[in-house]
């Protein structure tokens, strides 16, 4: 069982990782970026065809009985098919896709299963994940929020002709947007995930949907505001010094999100 737990737990971590380095490829294309996340998702699918084995050792038959064991090999299923094409036909973003759905089914496979197979204590491991997850988002905004500042100073030394030492301290403007950028293009799909993870605990322990809760509503609304700010920096024609100014009003929400909006939360108050 231990065995089987920490194998199951590097499977998790190898093919989110996997699907966030695809996720930043879509947004910003780098070789590198999209190879390494091709041989996570491969490792990832070496480290579920492992557990498959295993289970079909303990059991002594393909676990196919409830609807739960059928999740997870549709997820293994899904990732096979779309890794075969892959090498032979590069179908690109049908590649993150699908394995986005392929990852949904193993995260409500996985808490979904009452302590059976991996988990006996599910409840407290998905309310851990959920909550890591949305810590790791607010750093990559924080990181956001700070690069957005630095950009906003530089400008208006820039705008004022001053060449203090502060000018030559500073990155160049390029290289903030482009920091401020990438944090958000990473937090926005940690911070997904870590909704979707708080809907499915909700359901799973609360044995109801939480989505008119008033943190997941307004956490939909920070995630939305991101998602905009994505938009903007792809799509159109706004300058850098719009879009810092943005990404800190973005954070601010961030911020009343999570120091005001969970005391008339109905289960966030104690976080």
């Amino acid at each position: 069982m231990a065995a089987m737990r920490a194998l199951y737990d590097a499977f998790n971590l190898m093919y989110a990782l996997s699907l966030i380095l695809f996720f930043s490829d879509l947004i910003q294309p780098r070789r590198f970026v999209n190879r390494t996340a091709l041989v996570l998702l491969f490792v990832a699918f070496g480290l579920e065809s492992g557990l498959l084995l295993m289970r079909l050792r303990a059991l002594g038959y393909v676990a196919v009985y409830t609807r739960m064991d059928v999740l997870f090999l549709v997820s293994w299923l899904l990732m096979l098919i779309t890794l075969v094409l892959d090498t032979f036909f590069r179908i690109g973003l049908a590649l993150f896709f699908v394995n986005v759905l392929g990852y949904a089914l193993v995260a409500f496979d996985t808490f979904g299963r009452q302590g059976k197979f991996l988990f006996p204590k599910h409840q407290l491991d998905l309310l851990v994940l959920h909550v890591s997850l949305a810590v790791i988002s607010y750093v990559c905004f924080a990181f956001a929020f700070v690069y957005s500042f630095m950009y906003l100073i530089q400008d208006r030394v820039l705008r004022a002709k001053r060449w203090n030492q502060l000018y030559f301290r500073l990155p160049a403007l390029e290289r903030l947007d482009t920091f401020a950028f990438r944090s958000v293009a990473l937090g926005v799909p940690v911070l997904l995930v870590a909704m979707v993870l708080g809907v499915i605990w909700g359901k799973l322990v609360l044995n109801r949907w939480i989505l008119m809760d008033p943190k997941p509503l307004a956490t939909l609304i920070v995630w939305l505001m991101y998602a905009v700010y994505l938009g903007f920096r792809i799509r159109s024609g706004w300058g850098g010094r719009q879009l810092a100014w943005y990404n800190m009003f973005c954070a601010l929400a961030v911020l009343l999100n999570f120091a005001v909006v969970n005391d008339y939360s109905n289960f966030h108050h104690a976080f």
